[in-house]
């Protein structure tokens, strides 16, 4: 779902505390999945979680898509992401992963210069590609556990790894600390709001797929953390041979096309 956003850390935390008086609410089948101990509150959080989208969020993209011209849906993509890169640049050095490093500040700085802030992805045309990057991956990759799957309010698909992530992202994501620190009234304001009906207008595809599901628990469960895994070893996740359909494929698809 929704990623990224600053008040992850709370819902997260509710979301915890939430756990332990539902926690004991068996799954479907009665059987526990091992990978999924809280099943049956995650069901409930799925569904709560796909009504909201349906009664807001749902409308609020299709009207955003329908009255916004292209070019300025790509700039405010270009935007969001290029106050991303700042934090994205320091996830990448902390994982090591230098030319990475290096590839994200040559990105931010062709952006914001050349790019009118960030506006046009000037650096996109000098083979300079974006990637995500957050504290969550970065306890991955030094080794810590993910601990069980959990659905959080508003918020979607996560695990006990990424809910401590969250609270680190929105401590440390300096491009939102330099926005608060511009001290323009309204600016956060905007660009969250923004930020939150770019991220569902890009997720329609996602979406359009969950509607064809039976069992849309299951399908967002296997695609998140088949997405996530990916996302971990940076697109170096080896393909399996299997007769079901690649979740991962689904939300390649993500970027909805005009």
């Amino acid at each position: 779902m929704l990623k990224n956003f600053p008040i992850r850390p709370v819902s997260a935390g509710l979301a915890l505390l939430a756990l332990s008086a539902c926690a004991s609410v068996p799954p479907p089948s009665g059987v526990v999945n091992p990978d999924d101990p809280y099943e049956g509150w995650n069901r409930k959080v799925h569904s709560f979680n796909m009504g909201v989208d349906k009664a807001v969020m749902r409308p609020v993209s299709s009207t955003y898509s329908a009255i916004t011209p292209k070019p300025v849906k790509e700039g405010i993509t270009n935007i969001l992401r290029n106050i991303r890169q700042p934090w994205i640049f320091v996830n990448d050095l902390l994982q090591g992963e230098f030319g990475r490093a290096k590839g994200t500040f040559d990105r931010f700085f062709l952006n914001t210069v050349f790019g009118l802030g960030g506006i046009f992805d000037v650096a996109h045309a000098a083979g300079l590609e974006y990637h995500e990057e957050d504290f969550g991956q970065t306890l991955a990759v030094w080794g810590v556990k993910p601990g069980a799957y959990l659905v959080l309010p508003f918020l979607g698909p996560s695990n006990l790894r990424d809910g401590l992530g969250f609270g680190v992202d929105f401590v440390g994501n300096v491009g939102e600390i330099g926005l608060d620190k511009m001290d323009v009234e309204g600016l956060q304001l905007t660009q969250f709001s923004l930020k939150v009906i770019d991220a569902r207008y890009r997720a329609t595809g996602t979406f359009e797929a969950l509607d064809q599901e039976r069992d849309s628990y299951t399908f967002m469960r296997s695609a998140w953390l088949q997405n996530r895994q990916f996302e971990i070893l940076n697109g170096k996740m080896a393909k399996q041979n299997t007769e079901e359909p690649d979740l991962f494929d689904e939300l390649e698809g993500d970027e909805t096309e005009e």
